[in-house]
């Protein structure tokens, strides 16, 4: 069997046993950590909404921090085992490690057994994909809901029945509740049934799936607007009136080099010219296996790609800024493509070492590279597991350590809410120049700040002293890009 084969026959009783095997795997990876500082994102969910009741949650949407979905489980979490990070990442943790059984179906519905076992294996280990299965929002769950309305839709185009389209509305439903980039996803989806439309072959499919189609985009949309009757109006109000104050700060350029920096990353375990040797190589085998799916499977691959241009589009639209992590629902997407790329190229190797071969026998060069792949994802995750998102807590232990009496603390930009409202302490806010100058006129001021780029932004002031007298200040490292704590000490004036 080559790595573009389907594997369409029942799954027999050592799959299920290997996949079990490799699904409490991921669930140990996942729960490893999981206690580890919040970050900023974290703190905000955590104060603003998995405190409050729940009736008070699912009637508001003061802004798109708020997963809707996310934020009733970690509720009914903390309600269950007190409120701790383990607690309110853990709904984060079983959605993500329930992704992998499910990718290794998908996998294994466009490809080989190989093909979704390596899938599923190294989505299993992935840095980045843990890391947000450790993380208090919805992104895991959005992940987990890609997959499986992605997998309904293929069934659906190949032969289409009604229980195969209410799981496809019920996952993009649930998917759109627990964060909206899941309506471009759908969107994504609807345009490649329509383009169908344009060839004879998506004609005839349309006309043997036509109720089956209309009935999974029917439920998402019905299912989507009953769960956001509550606040349809504040989530219109908020995505048309009030635009985003970092519209020039998180643009898509600069969302295109986050994306490559931490990719390279995880995959080079921290080691910055590994990852750009290792991102430079997968990118040649993406594109590998983007022409494998091309040529074998052109529905599925435009399944799978579609969303991001509506994502792009629709980010775009909505309020002008862009995330790295809004393309992370599509990333066992990324992963399948991958391993076909390896798969396919090391066959191709093979026969060429065989001296023209039709196929390759063992397929065992293509295994050992993703061998390979996993191990170094592996490898990278020494610095997920030593490092928190962010070291609020190992900034504040520093401070209270090192401070002498009569001496204040300052907190500058994101880091207000963190040491107000979950770590309680009563540092205040500086904002200006000013402010800051006026609290060290006669005493020493300790500086707490993070995420520079934005500071400079909100208190470009601030950020000049900081710059200035800062240059040696003790950061406090976490795997959260830009989001390391900045201690300085400024000296009194006079």
């Amino acid at each position: 069997m080559s790595a573009t084969t389907a594997t369409r026959s029942p799954i027999a009783k050592r799959e299920i046993v290997t996949i079990a095997a490799l699904t409490l795997v991921a669930l140990v990876l996942r729960v490893v950590g999981s206690n580890s500082g919040l970050w900023i994102d974290e703190i905000y969910s955590l104060v603003d909404f998995f405190r409050v009741p729940l009736g008070r949650m699912v009637t508001a949407f003061p802004r798109d921090n708020h997963h809707p979905l996310y934020s009733a489980l970690a509720h009914l979490s903390i309600v269950a085992f007190g409120e701790a990070p383990w607690s309110i990442r853990l709904p984060a943790v079983l959605f993500g490690t329930a992704t992998i059984p499910l990718l290794y179906g998908l996998g294994r519905h466009v490809g080989s057994r190989r093909e979704a076992l390596l899938a599923a294996a190294l989505l299993a280990v992935s840095y980045h994909h843990i890391w947000f299965s450790q993380n208090a929002r919805g992104y895991a769950m959005l992940a987990f809901f890609t997959v499986a309305c992605t997998w309904a839709l293929l069934r659906i185009l190949e032969g289409g029945s009604r229980r195969l389209a209410l799981v496809y509305g019920a996952s993009a439903a649930l998917g759109a509740y627990t964060h909206l980039t899941m309506v471009f996803i759908v969107a994504g989806h609807a345009a490649v049934c329509a383009v169908l439309l344009a060839t004879p072959a998506g004609r005839a499919m349309w006309a043997r799936n036509r109720n089956a189609i209309l009935l999974a985009f029917v439920a998402a949309g019905l299912g989507a607007f009953l769960l956001y009757s509550p606040v349809l109006l504040q989530v219109q109000s908020f995505f048309t009136q009030r635009p985003s104050n970092l519209k020039g700060v998180s643009t898509t350029s600069w969302a295109m080099l986050e994306t490559v920096r931490v990719l390279a990353m995880g995959f080079g375990a921290g080691n910055a010219a590994l990852g750009a040797v290792v991102i430079a190589a997968a990118g040649a085998l993406f594109c590998v296996g983007l022409a494998s799916y091309a040529r074998h499977n052109l529905v599925a691959l435009a399944v799978f790609l579609a969303p991001i241009a509506v994502i792009f589009a629709g980010a775009a639209m909505a309020r002008g800024t862009f995330y790295p992590r809004f393309l992370f629902a599509l990333a066992g997407f990324a992963v399948l493509i991958g391993v076909r790329g390896v798969l396919v190229a090391a066959d191709w190797a093979e026969r060429r070492v065989r001296a023209g071969a039709r196929e390759a026998r063992s397929g065992r060069l293509g295994t050992a590279i993703m061998a390979c792949a996993i191990l170094l994802s592996c490898a990278s995750l020494v610095k997920l597991y030593r490092l928190p998102k962010q070291d609020f807590v190992g900034a504040e232990r520093h401070i209270v350590a090192n401070r002498a009496t009569g001496e204040s603390v300052a907190v500058a930009g994101a880091a207000i809410t963190a040491y107000r409202e979950y770590l309680h302490h009563d540092w205040p806010q500086v904002k200006t120049a000013a402010e800051l100058n006026g609290m060290r006129s006669n005493r020493a001021v300790w500086l707490v700040y993070t995420f520079p780029r934005y500071l400079a932004r909100s208190a470009p002031e601030v950020m000049a002293i900081a710059k200035q007298e800062c240059r040696d200040a003790p950061e406090f490292r976490g795997t959260l890009g830009d989001g390391d704590i900045v201690v300085c000490r400024l000296e009194p004036l006079r």
